[in-house]
């Protein structure tokens, strides 16, 4: 008798739980993120899933975020009226110090108005109930961070049990990569700390960010998402298409040939003492719209004439070049992020 139950297959409760979050029908397992696109690659976003958003500085990162994190907390129908939200609770790790709750609380009440154009003031109640449902972290080391991310299951039984996490981000990830790289640096310098503790001297911090985030994508199964800079172009770097090394090791890789439809090796079995791979299921690469330098040969007043008539006006459009590549796939998909001081829009082309 014991050696036929020792066959039975076993799975502990909390994988059951996660198993059932990230394979619900399909009504239950997704972000909606642009109910007029839905057959375009942002437009449904599977629970689990890890998206890098990687560009230079100034590239629309952070309003990008705004775009999911709105989309995340705003509430989804009420009284017949579809707000185009998810009202699930959204956490932020802001990193870079540059997540403005009160540019947030703009946009999401421009979208909110957009639906109640003559009721301003339940747009405005709304909108407070929805930014309840935000919770930004400011850590201020790599260590920090993964210290959060472990206690947030604890986070979220305490302070939000009455809402799922949906998403949850990271801005940015290489926040504090020169200062850790400093430090790697001068351990290597030390190898006396090294023959001490030769399994813990050389752990980068990033590795337990990364099997935090990985334990959480297993319980809770957020939206995932992670800014990262855009130092080093890329050879594969040419014309529009425009890509970048990742300078921090180790992270979540993408890959062409995963399949991103397949179920996740992490998905399969109890939660792992041991660091855990995270793959990415999307990748965004942001950049400005490219504009022309000025001809050699062309005289001031020309260079002012053009200036005024069409180098201004792509300046003040505020649109970014975005592009995505999905595990799994060679094709690369392009929108164009529309930045305006009332509104965030996506243009997919």
């Amino acid at each position: 008798m014991t050696s036929l139950l020792n066959e039975i297959p076993r799975e502990s409760l909390q994988n059951l739980l996660s198993s059932v979050r990230v394979y619900a029908p399909p009504s239950g397992n997704h972000i909606s993120t642009e109910s007029c696109a839905p057959a375009l690659p942002l437009s449904s976003l599977s629970r689990g899933d890890v998206i890098e958003v990687q560009g230079p500085a100034s590239s629309g990162k952070t309003h990008l975020l705004y775009h999911f994190v709105l989309l995340c907390i705003a509430p989804s129908r009420q009284m017949s009226m579809d707000f185009g939200g998810n009202g699930m609770a959204a956490v932020i790790y802001d990193t870079d110090a540059s997540f403005d709750v009160a540019r947030l609380h703009q946009l999401l009440l421009t979208r909110l108005s957009l639906v109640l154009p003559h009721n301003m003031e339940m747009a405005r109640r709304l909108a407070k109930e929805s930014l309840q449902r935000l919770h930004v972290f400011r850590p201020t080391s790599l260590l920090q961070l993964a210290t959060s991310l472990l206690h947030l299951p604890f986070y979220h039984r305490v302070c939000i049990p009455e809402y799922e996490i949906g998403l949850l981000a990271v801005d940015s990830v290489s926040a504090f990569h020169w200062a850790d790289r400093f430090i790697a640096e001068q351990m290597r310098n030390m190898p006396q700390i090294v023959q001490v503790q030769p399994d813990h001297a050389l752990v980068n911090p990033l590795q337990h960010v990364l099997t935090a985030l990985g334990r959480l994508r297993l319980s809770h199964a957020p939206f995932i998402i992670l800014t990262n800079w855009g130092l080093n172009l890329t050879s594969q770097s040419s014309g529009p298409v425009t890509f970048y090394k990742q300078h921090l090791h180790p992270f979540p890789l993408y890959s062409e040939s995963h399949d991103a439809n397949a179920p996740s090796s992490s998905m399969t079995g109890d939660l792992p003492p041991m660091p855990m791979p995270l793959s990415l299921a999307r990748h965004i690469t942001l950049s400005l719209v490219s504009i022309p330098p000025f001809a050699p040969e062309i005289s001031l007043r020309d260079a002012v004439q053009q200036e005024i008539e069409h180098r201004r006006s792509m300046v003040q459009k505020g649109e970014i070049t975005g592009l995505v590549r999905t595990a799994g796939s060679r094709e690369i998909n392009r929108f164009t992020l529309c930045i305006t001081p009332e509104n965030i829009h996506i243009r997919y082309l």
